[in-house]
């Protein structure tokens, strides 16, 4: 069983370290900042070479499930994976980039046509 950087297929070897900092304190900042976003409104859509712009409404609502989809994958595959919960991290980190894919491209269709 190989443990590469960029399979996803399997979670990553860790220490408690990273499945705190990874799993548990990454994952609360980035939401904390999705919730601000979703309540106020307002959020960052990030661009080329730091040119990004501040999107407002529902566009910044889909950008905020985007980026809680974002936290809820560290999540699951830092934590659950590190605690070998095969079944909760595959399916949670499915979930997840769902997720992302979901608000990514609704917040992209609102911006573009409302």
């Amino acid at each position: 069983m190989s443990f590469d950087l960029f399979n996803f297929d399997y979670p990553p070897p860790g220490s408690r370290f990273t499945m705190v900092l990874l799993g548990i304190l990454v994952p609360c900042v980035i939401g904390y900042f999705s919730v601000h976003a979703w309540m106020d409104q307002v959020a960052y859509w990030p661009g080329r070479r730091g040119g990004g712009m501040t999107v407002r409404g529902e566009a910044a609502q889909a950008s905020a499930v985007a980026y809680m989809s974002i936290g809820m994958f560290f999540h699951f595959r830092w934590f659950w994976g590190s605690k070998q919960h095969f079944r909760v991290y595959q399916i949670g980190a499915v979930c997840s980039l769902l997720g992302f894919c979901g608000g990514l491209a609704y917040a992209f269709f609102a911006m573009m046509f409302f």
